[in-house]
């Protein structure tokens, strides 16, 4: 008869894979009971055709970079790249880090489409902001409410793409409709307007032609009129529309477009030796255009904006914002109220990929986004709602002005201040 050995009178050393396997056991086991999310490398799926790989997700910028609006859509950029590269230092999103494909259209609808195209199938992101080119806007809002790729925060809020509400596209930057309604209130209050008469200036745009739209409809409540006169993107002289101002005496002007549509305007306003106030839409509230006005222009000059330029406050949100800026050597940008839209844009896109979870796809970002989200930039913006019917994202806006001897923005009021404006 064979003998027959006990276990329990074996005594050894456990081999390393018994210790391996037992450690890795109770990691797992603790991490289940913490409610644990992060996976290691090897775990990650990869889902290429949605732009996530083990140790990165690609996310989609499609902005003018080296056109006429890359002043201002150039520092969005920064703005949004600096944000994801704080999200990356600290380790990225669940253990990936994010990858910010940034395509320049060059303010042309048709490159737009191109970049559009390659970011869908030949170099896929789980989803894209910014979308600066509001004729971009129109001629891709059919294939974008189609399609699969999610437009997380707008950088130009058209009628074409935003209207009626869709799952695959939530407005980031401040309303067309809400700017008009706290610019004119304010001014209206301010300056006791009665039967107001006020002049849009634009460039010849979709977004130009909407918001003057929305300046017809604020004034007209106040039982006023409005006037539009337009000029290229591209205008290097404004004569002819100073001119048209001139002669049609209004109260108040709006301006929409590029830095040189309002540097132009209010200089020659100035050499004439008008001081009829006005006031620029947000992609307008930065430094450079206050400098290049001049002080003698610039007095009669203010931007409304749902967003506070770096340095004008102490909010937690623009200390922390400010402060990285100046750490990665783009302190003078901070102020630019683009390049802070780029930042709360990527924490806002950075916040919804950690709640979409471990493993995302664009199928589960579109998800979680329908559903409706909440994003608090800590003092830059008011707090921004999405609801499933409502994607208007910043509604509450205030004006600012510019201290030529401090060199920094000085708002009137409060964001809750101007709320009676945009109800």
């Amino acid at each position: 008869m064979k003998a027959i050995h006990s276990i329990t009178a074996v005594h050894r050393k456990p081999s390393q894979f018994e210790t391996g396997r037992r450690d890795t056991v109770t990691h797992i086991a603790a991490c289940l009971a913490l409610g644990c999310v992060a996976l290691s490398a090897s775990a990650q799926q990869e889902t290429p055709a949605d732009g996530v790989y083990k140790d990165r997700i690609d996310w989609g910028v499609m902005m003018d970079l080296s056109g006429p609006t890359s002043a201002s859509q150039g520092i969005w950029t920064n703005g949004f790249q600096d944000y994801m590269r704080k999200i990356n230092d600290a380790g990225g999103v669940h253990g990936r880090k994010v990858n910010v494909l940034a395509e320049d259209s060059r303010y042309n609808a048709a490159t737009d489409k191109i970049n559009f195209e390659k970011l869908v199938g030949q170099t896929p992101v789980i989803g894209i902001s910014g979308m600066g080119t509001s004729p971009a806007q129109v001629a891709l809002a059919p294939t974008i409410k189609a399609g699969k790729v999610p437009i997380l925060a707008t950088y130009t809020p058209t009628r074409a793409l935003n209207e009626p509400v869709s799952p695959m596209v939530y407005n980031g930057f401040c309303g067309y409709k809400q700017m008009a309604q706290a610019g004119i209130g304010y001014y209206v209050d301010k300056l006791k307007l009665k039967n107001p008469k006020v002049m849009t200036v634009s460039i010849e745009s979709a977004g130009g032609k909407d918001y003057h739209e929305y300046v017809t409809e604020t004034v007209a409540k106040y039982g006023g009129t409005a006037v539009l006169t337009t000029m290229k993107v591209t205008a290097v002289d404004a004569t002819p529309q100073v001119l048209e101002v001139l002669a049609a005496k209004p109260d108040l002007i709006t301006i929409y477009g590029v830095p040189n549509t309002a540097i132009l305007t209010m200089k020659g306003l100035a050499q004439y030796g008008s001081k009829i106030p006005g006031f620029g839409i947000t992609y307008l509230g930065a430094p450079q255009i206050f400098v290049a006005m001049g002080e003698q222009a610039g007095n009669n000059y203010a931007f409304v904006s749902c967003l506070t330029p770096g340095g004008s406050d102490q909010s937690p949100g623009n200390v922390e914002m400010s402060a990285f800026a100046d750490k990665v050597g783009h302190g003078a940008m901070k102020d630019d109220v683009n390049y802070v839209h780029g930042w709360v844009t990527a924490q806002m896109v950075a916040e919804s990929l950690q709640k979409v979870g471990a493993q995302p796809t664009r199928a589960k970002l579109v998800e979680y986004l329908a559903k409706g989200f909440s994003s608090d930039s800590k003092g830059l913006m008011a707090p921004v709602t999405y609801t499933p019917t409502n994607h208007d994202g910043p509604t509450l806006l205030k004006v600012f002005d510019y201290d030529y001897k401090t060199k920094k923005f000085v708002s009137f009021g409060d964001y809750n201040d101007y709320a009676k404006y945009t109800r």
